[in-house]
């Protein structure tokens, strides 16, 4: 405190109106009283000392020259009485009571007005202790509040009078950092104590307040009282917390970039790395200053030229160069730094961002090398590009495509151009898969003929695919990007490649029923040898003397039912022998499988095999040719019989099952009970040339997955070594829609 004053442990309170008023009541009645005692009585004694009781009274409500003139009026009213009660004769020892009177009231005048003054000092100084916004608090060595400022009023919501007399407890909960008889220990040794505290106020506010605590002692050194200085941190606590939880989000998403993120001193030492260079295999000791052994010779005095110059300059720095990880290996990194100046120029801190472009460097490159064999490709596949907007067809074309469609280079494409080539019979098609185009924004693939000037037809192949994008006018609009494909040459292959595949298919089944012709025999000669039989036993009973022409009769229809039983199977072989055309009928399946294993009967029969038909009930019908479909069936079936040959010690088994999926398609199963086919050999099963028998040519399952596939069907094997194989083929029912070529388009 100021010229050393001690703080006291109550406060000066200010009077009120009413109590001054009271104040000067008393006084007044005295100081009349007095005069009167002194003016009216012949008392030999110094009455207007007691004058003095008048000056105390008024002491406290008077300021310094109210109290001069109260001492004025009450010397002057000691002087009246004095003459008032003498009259004229003044003898030396009333004189001399009058003097110590007037004394006395000049000395306890003197010594009001310098307790004026030292209470003023007092109440100026507790008065700045009021306007401090900190919390001011002064307990006793017993812990009771004496002082409680305004501050502390502000920031607890506890008024001074409430809280005075009180413990600090009782007003505020704190909680303590560490125990409170460890804090006053160290308050007593060493007279101060400052930290943190969380408080709860009454109404449920929790604070974080910066705490001071000093001792204060009396002369002896004695403890007399603590000052706590209580300063509201809670918003700055929270800050510090927001700030750092904001540096860990900040330094989260700095690790979290990409990109090795650096900050260096002004001549490049570095003082900040992000975790991506961990990653990247690079210790932060070799980034200083040997920051020039990681990168590549070739590479270095280029990247040292561009330092230079940022140094130099101020400018920021881009670079690219090869830097070594930790394992050695080399990698193009892009550098970007900025540097940081202050008011003076100087360069205070380089900001950089260090980026691994190896695989962008590898992709520009690919990507140019791919720009570059595209422009070749599309010349040697004859395949041009193609884009256009919708609705309003703005076109784009390639030189590719440009010769496609047979236009000059310098022609404007165009929608009108295009289809002004499309071959009449497909030019309604090509329209109206345009205008779907314009309003679906679907994909587009199809196939449709181009008729060139001399009359020569091209097949050609359209694929494009809808992007969206920002038009330059504003809004919305879709760009289809795609390929032009002549598929001319390629169809015309694929044409001869059907008919070779016809061609072949027709020597399977011919070869086939090479295999199957001692059955064939054996079933052609049954009915024969009836017919015979019936023939002979006819002309012995037209022979007897009396024809029995009952027996005759009986005997011509045995023979016109074996005749057509031959005929049947002769057919049967004529149409498994003939070269025709696909032709796609509808058909019962399960009397297709019955019919081939008739034609395998006797191969079952040789190879002592089990045969069981376990065929769905009823009639499955289903569209498809009839011939090849039955080649299939027998395929698998003398596939299983011929693979079953070896076995020995077990039952030779073969099932041919017929059902309906929940797919709704018809499967077809054909099980055997031999060796069973390799893990490695069943991916080959199907191509062509691939057999596991020597004598084997390996066509026919090819041949049989062609069909299958024509169909619309797939056909898979299933097998477990030693215990048999399943040959399966699934294929639509006749209620499902069979994709139909038609102009290169499905319907």
């Amino acid at each position: 405190m100021p010229g050393g004053t001690r703080l006291r442990c109550q406060s000066p309170e200010p009077d009120t109106p009413r109590r001054i008023r009271s104040r000067i009541a008393i006084a007044a009645a005295i100081a009349a009283a007095i005069f009167t005692l002194d003016a009216l009585t012949p008392l030999d004694i110094a009455v207007a000392v007691l004058y003095v009781v008048v000056v105390l009274i008024v002491a406290p409500i008077c300021s310094r020259r109210s109290m001069i003139a109260v001492c004025c009026a009450l010397m002057s009213m000691t002087v009246i009485a004095f003459v008032m009660s003498h009259g004229g004769t003044y003898a030396a020892a009333p004189v001399a009571r009058c003097i110590v009177s007037l004394a006395a009231l000049a000395i306890s005048g003197f010594l009001t007005l310098k307790n004026i003054a030292a209470t003023d000092v007092l109440r100026e100084q507790v008065t700045l202790l009021d306007l401090t916004s900190d919390a001011l608090v002064v307990y006793d060595m017993k812990r009771r509040i004496c002082f409680w400022n305004r501050g502390a009023h502000a920031l607890y919501g506890v008024a001074a009078e409430d809280a005075i007399g009180r413990a600090p407890h009782e007003i505020v909960r704190t909680a303590f950092e560490r125990p409170l008889a460890a804090m006053l220990a160290e308050l007593l040794r060493t007279g101060r104590w400052e930290g943190e505290l969380a408080q709860t106020c009454r109404d449920g506010r929790e604070l974080i307040v910066a705490s001071r605590w000093t001792l204060q002692r009396d002369a002896q050194g004695h403890p007399l009282a603590v000052l706590v200085t209580n300063n509201d941190i809670t918003q700055r606590k929270r800050m510090e917390l927001e700030i750092e939880r904001q540096q860990q989000e900040i330094r989260a998403a700095i690790d979290a970039i990409p990109a090795m993120v650096w900050v260096s001193s002004a001549d490049g030492r570095p003082v900040f790395v992000n975790e991506r260079w961990s990653e990247f295999g690079v210790p932060l000791d070799r980034i200083g200053d040997s920051w020039h052994t990681l990168v590549h010779p070739d590479d270095l005095p280029q990247m040292q030229r561009d330092w230079r110059h940022a140094l130099a300059t101020g400018t920021s720095l881009e670079n690219e160069s090869r830097v070594r990880r930790g394992d050695g290996a080399w990698r193009w990194s892009l550098l970007r730094a900025t540097p940081l100046i202050d008011e003076l120029g100087h360069i205070v801190r380089w900001y950089g961002v260090t980026t691994d472009i190896e695989e962008p460097k590898r992709a520009a490159e690919a990507l140019a090398r791919s720009e570059s064999f595209l422009a070749e490709a599309e010349t040697l596949s004859e395949t041009g590009s193609i884009g256009f907007s919708v609705p309003r067809f703005e076109m784009f074309w390639s030189k590719q495509a440009y010769r496609i469609f047979g236009y000059p280079d310098d022609a404007e494409p165009s929608l009108q151009a295009m289809l002004a080539r499309v071959h009449p019979d497909d030019h309604a098609r090509v329209s109206s898969l345009m205008k779907t185009a314009a309003t679906d924004r679907n994909d587009i693939d199809a196939e449709f003929r181009l008729l060139m000037p001399d009359d020569d037809v091209k097949r050609v192949h359209l694929v494009a695919h809808a992007v969206a994008h920002v038009a330059k006018t504003g809004g919305e609009q879709s760009e289809y990007r795609g390929a032009l494909m002549d598929v001319t040459e390629a169809r015309n292959v694929q044409d001869a490649l059907h008919r070779s595949l016809a061609e072949l298919a027709h020597v399977t089944r011919i070869t086939t029923l090479g295999e199957l012709s001692a059955s064939i025999a054996h079933e052609v000669s049954q009915p024969i040898a009836a017919i015979m039989t019936n023939g002979d036993a006819g002309m012995r009973w037209l022979e007897r003397d009396e024809p029995q022409l009952d027996e005759v009769r009986e005997a011509l229809n045995n023979m016109l039912r074996d005749a057509r039983r031959a005929g049947g199977i002769v057919q049967r072989i004529r149409m498994l022998a003939k070269k025709s055309a696909p032709n796609r009928v509808p058909f019962d399946l399960n009397a297709l499988i019955e019919e081939s294993a008739v034609l395998v009967q006797r191969e079952i029969g040789v190879h002592a095999i089990e045969l069981r038909l376990q065929l769905a009930q009823g009639v499955l019908t289903i569209v498809g040719d009839r011939v090849q479909l039955q080649q299939v069936v027998i395929n698998l079936m003398m596939n299983a019989i011929q693979a079953m040959a070896s076995t020995t010690g077990r039952p030779r088994r073969l099932a041919v099952c017929s059902s309906c999926t929940q797919a709704n398609e018809v499967r077809v199963d054909v099980e055997d009970s031999g060796p069973g086919i390799a893990e490695a050999d069943l991916q080959r099963l199907f191509q062509p040339f691939f057999t596991t028998r020597a004598e084997g040519m390996g066509m026919g399952l090819s041949i049989c997955r062609s069909i299958v596939e024509s169909h619309g069907g797939k056909i898979r094997a299933y097998a477990q070594p030693g215990l048999g194989a399943t040959m399966s083929f699934v294929l639509p029912n006749s209620s499902s829609l069979l994709s139909v070529a038609v102009d290169g388009t499905k319907v």
